[in-house]
């Protein structure tokens, strides 16, 4: 599945800007923009550094202004957007675009053809901008200009007049070839290393670059941009020009040895599924998918630290940070699948190192050093996330010795009592929410105002609470502690005899989304019940699981994902778009997300009995994916999108759990490659909806 785009696409000024590329260097560092060229958002640009890895990020370099001359002819490749006007228009020659280790552009000017390429550098705070002159009218010289754009900004914000950072460049001593860029307001120092046959300095500001998406959002959409000068390149037929932009000198003569060095991650990433879908029968989507996980795979801690492998995963490019939920939902999918276990466990190890009150990290910060622990549900997905390594990997050490006393921390506080009002009642069932704090993963606020109020006991937190006592009883006869194992069995047992009673909605054929401290049942026909069919461990009869995917089939299931509400409810919005305000009224009350699809998928398999039918109905469900992976952003599936048609895709263009469900779902329901449960593989099958 080759990500390329023709000259009828690249040269349509709004498509190719709805087309965004995004490369990342596993520390929260990346490079992202649009087809077309022009920067579309505030968190554009061609080299956005984490100062602490993977978090507090900077736009640095944002873009360059690039131009060519042929002979006695100039011509512009950059293409900007200013108020009431696109200047220049370098779109409108180029030729094709290609995403591969990085984006490549191809430009035909005045007889040239030019290539320019985009790569980062895995593990590094490095960048290479590159032009290749691939053939040229004869007798005709070919020079190339090009001014480095420097913003030095948080990523969230835009440069006012006022505010400017005072930039500063000088050209290193004994080395004419290296350029040291900083501001004094920007903790990120720059080195541009480059084999241009002139650089000339003349310092300035560019004013008025519209973020045409920002607009759209509701945000202020104006940036300044700093140039400390112009590069001057003659360009020769098989020799590369540009610079090298880094935190640190890197000499322009490894640039050939960097990009070896990214094609070969690339094509390791590209064929790891080849084992199951060797060519030439070779499965593109699964290899595409391969592709898109990685991206969300980020060190913690500084980068370059001596041994430091603490593990995360950045929820989604270009804003979130690394969110507990979205990680353990994620870590399936993006390190179990594709055979990672290492940096699975180092991501267990990680959020575990983090654990407070029971609780699990919700968030980590840009801004902050300090964890924010506003979640009922991260600490439950954990015990899952560990349940699906111990399957995949089969180190049931890690789990009866680093892992076994956290978990069991989880347990004892959720039992207990601990932060936010999280308890168990009397009734074996986890209640959770304060006022004016949202603790599931529908968790809009608008002020003090809780969009999708579901303070109570939600039936996604009470499956994956029956969930975890079953799994902990497993854990803890691993770990030979007798007295949990039947602690954990009997509480299994009286939570699932309370579940069914109070969830069940008799006249849709259904799980009530909430029962509130006061009994009431919210009717409300929602996705979070599919974690009653599809987690490993079920409180529900398999025929109840069969109505409820069914029913969620019927009235939530779209090309894009699960809509969060059903049309027609009170509250239904199907269209995610505006100012934030109108955004978080629809984020979750019937905007689709793509990452429910994988709950939906293995809900689906398992009610229809694993057959070969029901593989080939989930693959169709799947199918709408593929065509995704050429849209908004490329290689990659977008957080949200629209609940009503066409289901425009809207939020992040690259969300970790949306490509996690969407390839586990589709290795293990689709293609079947799933491993067995542990408690298969010790023939101890739990007796109330137990996975098959």
């Amino acid at each position: 599945m080759t990500l390329t785009y023709d000259a009828k696409t690249c040269q349509d000024f709004d498509a190719s800007s709805n087309l965004e590329w995004l490369c990342t260097n596993g520390l929260g560092g990346y490079a992202s923009g649009s087809v077309s060229g022009v920067n579309t958002r505030k968190y554009h640009g061609y080299m956005v550094v984490a100062a602490r890895p993977p978090v507090d990020r900077f736009v640095m370099l944002s873009r360059v202004e690039d131009r060519v001359s042929v002979g006695d002819d100039a011509f512009e490749l950059s293409t900007d957007e200013f108020p009431d006007i696109v200047h220049p228009q370098g779109y409108r020659s180029l030729t094709s675009f290609t995403q591969r280790a990085g984006p490549i552009w191809r430009f035909e000017v005045g007889g040239a053809v030019i290539e320019k390429s985009i790569i980062m550098v895995h593990g590094a705070d490095t960048l290479l901008v590159l032009y290749k002159l691939l053939s040229a009218p004869p007798g005709k010289q070919v020079r190339l200009t090009v001014q480095p754009m420097f913003a030095g900004r948080d990523f969230h914000a835009t440069i006012q007049a006022q505010y400017r950072p005072n930039w500063q460049s000088r050209i290193a001593e004994d080395e004419p070839e290296v350029l040291l860029l900083s501001a004094a307001e920007c903790p990120v120092k720059l080195a541009l290393t480059h084999n241009a046959a002139h650089f000339s300095s003349h310092p300035c500001w560019w004013y008025n670059y519209v973020f045409r998406q920002e607009r759209m959002r509701g945000y202020p959409d104006r940036d300044d941009l700093w140039t400390p000068g112009t590069l001057m390149f003659d360009l020769h037929p098989g020799q590369p020009s540009g610079f090298i932009c880094a935190t640190k000198p890197v000499p322009f003569a490894r640039q050939a040895q960097l990009i070896a060095a990214a094609e070969a991650r690339y094509q390791q990433l590209y064929h790891a599924f080849d084992k199951i879908s060797p060519p030439p029968a070779k499965d593109e989507f699964l290899a595409q998918l391969s592709v898109a996980a990685d991206q969300f795979l980020v060190r913690r801690g500084v980068a370059g630290a001596a041994g430091n492998r603490e593990m995360s995963v950045i929820a989604g490019y270009p804003w979130f940070e690394d969110w507990g939920r979205d990680t353990f939902i994620s870590l399936p999918g993006l390190t179990l699948v594709t055979g990672r276990w290492d940096v699975a466990r180092s991501i267990l190890a990680t959020f575990a190192d983090h654990l407070r009150r029971g609780l699990l990290p919700n968030r980590f910060p840009d801004k902050a050093t300090t964890p924010e622990y506003h979640t009922v549900d991260a600490a439950m997905w954990f015990i899952q996330a560990a349940y699906e390594y111990w399957r995949y990997s089969e180190d049931s050490k890690f789990l009866s010795t680093y892992l076994y006393r956290p978990l069991c921390q989880i347990m004892d506080y959720y039992r207990a009592g601990t932060d936010f009002g999280i308890r168990m009642e009397p009734d074996g069932l986890i209640r959770a929410g304060e006022p004016q704090v949202q603790l599931t993963w529908m968790d809009a606020k608008v002020g003090d105002w809780v969009v999708t109020p579901r303070h109570g006991k939600p039936v996604e937190i009470n499956a994956l609470w029956y969930n975890n006592l079953r799994i902990m009883a497993l854990v803890a006869e691993l770990a030979g502690d007798a007295a949990r194992v039947k602690e954990y069995t009997t509480l299994a047992e009286e939570v699932a005899e309370s579940f069914t009673p109070l969830f069940w909605n008799k006249a849709h054929d259904c799980l009530f989304d909430v029962v509130d401290d006061a009994g009431n049942q919210d009717p409300s026909i929602r996705p979070n019940q599919l974690l009653a069919t599809s987690l490993p461990f079920s409180p529900l009869d398999p025929a109840l699981q069969k109505k409820v995917i069914a029913t969620v089939e019927k009235a939530l299931l779209t090309p894009m994902g699960m809509r969060t509400l059903a049309p027609g409810s009170l509250g239904y919005h199907g269209r995610c778009a505006g100012d934030q305000l109108a955004r978080d009224m629809a984020y979750h009350q019937g905007t689709v997300w793509p990452w429910l699809i994988g709950p939906f998928i293995t809900g689906y398999v398992r009610a229809h009995d694993h057959t070969p039918a029901a593989r080939a109905q989930a693959r169709a469900f799947l199918q709408p994916f593929s065509a995704h992976l050429h849209k908004a952003g490329l290689g990659s599936i977008s957080e949200i999108a629209d609940g009503d048609h066409p289901y425009t895709p809207r939020g992040c263009i690259a969300q970790a759990w949306s490509v996690a469900e969407v390839l586990r779902s589709y290795y293990e329901d689709v293609l079947g490659q799933a491993p067995v449960w542990p408690h298969e593989r010790q023939g101890q099958l739990a007796t109330a909806g137990t996975a098959p």
